[in-house]
């Protein structure tokens, strides 16, 4: 769970160190502060059978947890008890990240999608069942503009708008017996059965839902998908908005709930981080020598907020 202050905690089962705060214990009940990930301002997080992962609002993409087919993209197939950048999607411009149970698809600015981790059942969409330890593009999908990405159990869900189309690989039968299981897909194919758009998704359209991802063996399962999808991004972190910085400037008796609004943001590195990326996508640059942040942009707030002295001491 990501704070409206920039903070992520997390909590549960920690066999594989999914909950990235470096303790060796399998089970912590309470909330715990993820340390290694303060003052970065976070976009997303996602959560797949034992790992876990999350971006940045700068495209910078973390993750730990259990790795053993190399779900964590970081070229081996070591557990990590903590956070670990994934350098082979710098500069990728990632806007969103899925976790199925032992696999991760990204998505990335432009629609392109690459995956890694388990490939066995063909869920990586690379036409093979090998396991993938970095992050490799699916190659099927080049050009096609991928808005939308789901990763179920042992299966991949994208969505093209340009088509109108979902495309599926991996597995559609987890659970269903040996003898009635179908061929694994190994490459993205859309899905031709009509789907109704308009109903939600009943018992009887054999739905069902696999840690939170969803399966549908019918495929109308679009609401469920588009349901998935939304709820995967977070509310969004507290940044800071012109017309609210105007808002300070023009009130001038600053009133508690601009106080509280200042005091939310200005106390945290990650909300004062992404408040101040640079535009035109140059904050996707970002690296251990380029901040991501334009300081002009900070130097022409702290002259436009000195106009009200009162908001300006609060900051």
């Amino acid at each position: 769970s990501v704070c409206e202050g920039g903070e992520l905690f997390t909590w549960g089962e920690n066999t594989h160190g999914q909950l990235g705060v470096g303790s060796q214990t399998t089970l912590i009940p309470k909330p715990q502060l993820v340390e290694r990930l303060k003052g970065i301002p976070l976009a997303q997080i996602a959560a797949g059978g034992a790992h876990s992962t999350t971006v940045s609002l700068s495209g910078a993409v973390y993750s730990w947890g259990k790795n053993s087919f190399g779900q964590l993209g970081l070229g081996d197939t070591k557990d990590r008890g903590c956070p670990t950048y994934v350098g082979a999607l710098e500069h990728w411009k990632t806007v969103f990240i899925s976790c199925g149970a032992d696999h991760t698809a990204v998505l990335s600015k432009e629609g392109l999608v690459c995956t890694f981790g388990a490939g066995g059942s063909g869920q990586l969409g690379h036409n093979s069942t090998r396991n993938e330890l970095l992050p490799r593009v699916v190659a099927e999908l080049w050009g096609a503009r991928v808005s939308h990405i789901a990763c179920g159990r042992q299966h991949t869900l994208v969505y093209v708008p340009s088509l109108d189309k979902f495309y599926f690989f991996g597995s559609g039968d987890e659970g269903q017996l040996e003898d009635e299981r179908k061929p694994n897909q190994l490459i993205p194919l859309p899905i031709n059965s009509p789907v109704n758009t308009g109903k939600s998704c009943q018992s009887n359209d054999h739905c069902r839902c696999i840690q939170s991802n969803p399966i549908c063996y019918n495929f109308n399962f679009v609401n469920v998908f588009m349901y998935f999808t939304q709820n995967s991004y977070l509310n969004g972190i507290a940044t800071l908005e012109d017309k609210e910085v105007d808002a300070w400037i023009s009130n001038s008796k600053c009133c508690e709930s601009i106080k509280k609004n200042i005091r939310l943001i200005f106390s945290s590195e990650a909300c004062i981080n992404g408040s101040f990326l640079d535009k035109r996508d140059k904050h996707f640059k970002t690296s251990k020598e380029v901040s991501g942040i334009d300081m002009s942009e900070v130097k022409h707030f702290y002259e436009k907020i000195s106009k009200n002295q009162t908001a300006y001491q609060e900051v």
